[in-house]
């Protein structure tokens, strides 16, 4: 139960920070991300992942080229979730970074598939209807 409450507190307090650039070091390296080691105000350190996404906006192949295990590092706290798992990003704590805006190309999309859509379906009903008058041409002969 003591720990169980020892636990929370971190993590409660971690909730506030979200969306917050923290100091963190890097204490473990995988294949999938880095996880990182951040303090909390009540001296304890709480550890999440970077998830290898979010080391660097560029595409990263190899982990172990942009990061070493002990590597002090500025963390963005994205996310903590339910179970206590705390997402962190590197990229996202780099002050020029913005979210990559996608051009909403939906709205394109959707005209130009409307716009053939019409066009299949006037021509299908041109076809059936010549297909109608053919077939009454030949019950009536």
């Amino acid at each position: 139960m003591r720990r169980e409450r020892a636990r929370r507190r971190p993590r409660e307090e971690l909730i506030a920070l979200r969306g917050e650039i923290l100091k963190g070091k890097v204490v473990r390296l995988e294949e999938y991300g880095a996880f990182v080691e951040v303090a909390t105000e009540d001296g304890g350190a709480v550890t999440g992942l970077v998830h290898v996404s979010e080391v660097d906006a560029d595409y990263v192949e190899n982990i172990y080229a942009y990061l070493a295990e002990g590597d002090e590092v500025d963390v963005r706290v994205l996310d903590v979730k339910e179970d206590g798992k705390v997402d962190l990003s590197i990229k996202r704590a780099d002050p020029d970074w913005q979210d990559e805006e996608t051009p909403n190309l939906r709205s394109k999309l959707d005209k130009d598939f409307n716009k053939r859509l019409r066009r299949f379906m006037h021509k299908s009903q041109m076809i059936q209807g010549e297909a109608r008058r053919q077939r009454r041409g030949r019950v009536g002969a």
